[in-house]
């Protein structure tokens, strides 16, 4: 690398006056430019003999302070220096000090938030260009410790992929990371010691679903188990009360209602009690319970018992996330009644608004049949939606696209290996028998995979088999995998878009429909016969 030309580079830019587009340095990734008095900063891609974009940091800035980073070259400039590092975490925080928008800040003060776990770390630069402009906060870094450990990733490595994408596209609106269905002290502190602005407390374990299943007799016996001031004060407070949430709402408890909420829930909300204390006010975190992790929907008076009681205890979350009505499976559409959903989402979105927090809808990828209710009926007080792993997804349509007899192999792999997952995922395609057979499959119609229910929850599911199955010490799929997403990276981030944004735009009322949102992106199809022209002009070569 030529440092008397990258000087060069720099002066140009500062004589550009915030324009960039006739910059004679093609490599210079012009969104990434910051200029703070006389120092530049900005992002460098070097393409290279593999077809790869490598990516370094450009620093020119005062010698006295230039030594916070590190660096793999300098230069010396009268009384600057320029250098250039690595995408690297001491680098990273140094950028951090002149730019404190590169870190995650509070949801707050957003009335929209969307949640995008990129599972392999390189589908955030693609996101934020498609958010700019939303008036949509993007949630970055969002992966679970289930996750983290399925992909051999670290909080670290989540946080940083974000931050400098954050950097690289100049994107200055605010975003956030999410420690996300952590469960455990140790857990949150994992998170909130690598700088995560949100946590989402997980509380399958302290919920106690088998309440669900007793009958009245049975219920009512354990519920008289407890100490009778507990009884006392729960039928006090709610039996055959109705609590009135304004607009003609209300929620009545019944005696089942009451002993179902308080055996079911009670443990889950001291629990929250105990991690908010401790960990939420200290260090000034957005706080989402997630009530959604069990086998059982989460009734009105469910929800509202268990924002009643952290509201005596002076708590509000930011967001919560109960278990809606319908199937919220994971890689497909919403399963249910459209209009029962509707009803009931109604009153939750009320019990909302009485204690001043959001929803949050988890399991959000590809529910295009509900993101038009739900951004109708929370229009006043916003939402928060989560995706994440039908990103990977995307990412093998760029790999049945580009190796479409790889594509193949995967999914024959995934296909007679579901059982990796059986203790992970509840989906249909476990047991419906519906799913595309590997022997019907061929590079005729793989790209069908991508399409069909069974087989995306198949392909979503088995993503961490995918990636670390290893024979003699070698991967078998990963290296060959990435060698192809990292190679065609465009072709990635159009794919990434057009999926993202086919939820945004039903969320915001641009379409009305699912059939409108693919209709409007159906570009992929086009996609795809670029690609099979692409694939059929290397193969002659």
């Amino acid at each position: 690398m030529d440092l008397n030309n990258l000087l060069i580079d720099v002066k140009e830019i500062l004589d550009a006056d915030g324009d960039y587009t006739n910059l004679l340095n093609q490599e210079i990734y012009a969104p990434s430019i910051q200029i703070d008095r006389r120092n530049v900063y900005f992002i460098l891609h070097h393409v290279n003999n593999e077809g790869i974009i490598e990516k370094s940091l450009v620093v020119y800035e005062n010698r006295l302070t230039a030594g916070d980073f590190e660096a793999q070259a300098t230069m010396d400039d009268r009384d600057s220096t320029l250098l250039v590092g690595e995408l690297n975490e001491r680098n990273n925080d140094a950028l951090a000090k002149r730019f404190q928008w590169i870190r995650p800040t509070s949801r707050r003060n957003y009335k929209y938030t969307f949640g995008l776990g990129d599972r392999l770390g390189n589908a955030s630069n693609a996101h934020l260009r498609l958010f700019k402009g939303r008036g949509i906060m993007p949630v970055l870094a969002q992966q679970s410790i289930r996750e983290l450990v399925l992909m051999h990733r670290t909080n670290t490595d989540v946080f940083q992929s974000a931050s400098w994408a954050v950097f690289e596209e100049g994107f200055t609106y605010g975003w956030g990371a999410d420690g996300d269905h952590v469960k455990t002290p140790y857990e949150v502190d994992y998170a909130v010691k690598i700088g995560c602005s949100m946590i989402t407390l997980d509380c399958t374990d302290e919920i106690n679903n088998d309440i669900v299943e007793l009958n009245d007799d049975d219920l009512d016996q354990r519920f008289n188990q407890l100490d009778p001031d507990q009884i006392k004060y729960f039928n006090d407070t709610y039996l055959n009360k109705t609590f009135d949430l304004g607009d003609g709402r209300s929620v009545k408890f019944t005696k089942h209602d009451v002993e179902e909420s308080a055996l079911t829930f009670y443990d889950a909300i001291l629990f929250a009690t105990t991690i908010y204390n401790k960990f939420v006010v200290p260090y000034n975190l957005d706080f989402e319970i997630s009530m959604d992790e069990t086998p059982y929907q989460t009734t009105n008076p469910n929800h509202y018992f268990f924002a009643n009681e952290l509201n005596r205890r002076g708590i509000t979350p930011v967001t919560m996330a109960p278990r809606f009505y319908g199937e919220f499976q994971k890689a497909i559409d919403y399963i249910g009644d459209t209009e029962r959903f509707e009803r009931e989402y109604v009153i939750h979105e009320a019990i909302a608004e009485h204690f001043g927090y959001k929803l949050s809808i988890h399991s959000g990828s590809d529910k295009l049949s509900v993101y038009e209710i739900i951004g109708r009926v929370s229009k006043q007080h916003g939402w928060h939606v989560k995706t994440a792993g039908t990103n990977w997804l995307e990412a093998l349509r760029v790999i049945a696209h580009k190796d479409p007899k790889f594509m193949l192999e995967l999914y024959k792999f995934s296909y007679e290996n579901l059982d990796d997952v059986k203790d992970f995922y509840v989906f249909n395609a476990q047991t419906n028998g519906t799913a595309p057979k590997p022997e019907d499959m061929n590079t005729e119609n793989v790209m069908d995979l991508l399409d069909d229910d069974d087989a995306r929850q198949i392909l979503h599911t088995m993503y961490g088999s995918i990636m670390n199955l290893k024979h003699n010490y070698h991967y078998v799929y990963r290296d060959k995998l990435w060698n192809i997403l990292l190679k065609n990276q465009a072709l990635y981030d159009r794919y990434l878009n057009i999926h993202i944004a086919e939820h945004l735009d039903l969320l915001q009322g641009v379409v009305k429909t699912k059939d409108e949102a693919r209709e409007k992106y159906e570009p992929k199809s086009d996609i795809s016969k670029e690609s099979a022209a692409e694939l059929q002009a290397t193969s002659k070569d």
